[in-house]
């Protein structure tokens, strides 16, 4: 189990570093976007089909979303926990790693994954607040859920199909001139997993939104009340735990 010591200010540097990095990735989603013609996109506030179901995010990423989530509200904070909770253990059956630990197994085969993402593929999101349908951490959301909406493409070439409820019936050669080139998010991705190792963290672990709120291997996020979630000692400041010290790839709403 990793062990998670270190300055409180020091783990808050990181996080907001990491944070940084990965907003950067709104920028490319823009950009992509100016190719758009009217009607093109329906992402909108309250369009969270994209935020049923769940995918991998790297090790940074779940830094930065159990610092977000440890800042919130007590009630909301214990509401998103108990929501990860349940998807945990729905899935544990046949999470490919260590469900417990919250952390999948590098050495797991695209038929693992598949049959695991299938058997959570109709459950929410735990950061989706409803019937609002907003994400609890919107300014701290994984890259993947800043860029989708749109194809993602890498030279030149469609690797990942649209969100189907936007670019209706537009040709090829439209998806990909307002695809999200997925090569500075690769970029990103490496500056980000280089940051984690510097500080000590097994950068190229990988997870998913639920466990990386309840996993044993993250540190303690406070519920309120003295409850905590997930198994490592936790440093505290003003009443809160710091963060201290996935699909992590590039690939829910853009914007």
């Amino acid at each position: 189990m990793l062990r998670v010591d270190g300055n409180h200010s020091e783990n808050s540097d990181l996080v907001g570093r990491l944070n940084k990095s990965i907003s950067s990735a709104d920028s490319e989603w823009k950009r992509a976007a100016l190719a758009a013609r009217p009607g093109d996109v329906l992402c909108r506030e309250g369009c969270f089909g994209c935020c049923i179901g769940s995918f991998e995010v790297s090790f940074p990423e779940a830094l930065v979303l159990r610092e977000a989530v440890s800042r919130l509200p007590d009630a909301r904070k214990k509401s998103v926990l108990l929501r990860a909770e349940k998807l945990v253990a729905f899935g544990a059956r046949f999470f490919p790693g260590d469900p417990a630990a919250g952390i999948l197994d590098p050495d797991r085969s695209e038929e693992q994954d598949g049959e695991f993402f299938a058997s959570v593929g109709n459950l929410a999101c735990p950061l989706l607040e409803l019937p609002g349908g907003r994400c609890a951490v919107y300014e701290s959301r994984p890259v993947t859920c800043r860029t989708y909406g749109l194809a993602w493409k890498e030279r030149e070439e469609v690797v990942h199909p649209a969100c189907p409820l936007n670019l209706a019936d537009a040709a090829p050669a439209h998806t990909l001139e307002t695809a999200v080139d997925v090569a500075p998010l690769l970029a990103g991705d490496q500056v980000r997993a280089e940051l984690v190792l510097a500080a000590g963290f097994p950068s190229g672990a990988a997870t998913t939104v639920a466990h990386a709120l309840t996993g044993t291997v993250f540190p303690e996020v406070e519920r309120g009340g003295g409850e905590t979630a997930g198994g490592l000692p936790r440093h505290e400041d003003e009443g809160r735990t710091a963060v201290s010290g996935g699909r992590g790839g590039p690939l829910s709403t853009g914007p």
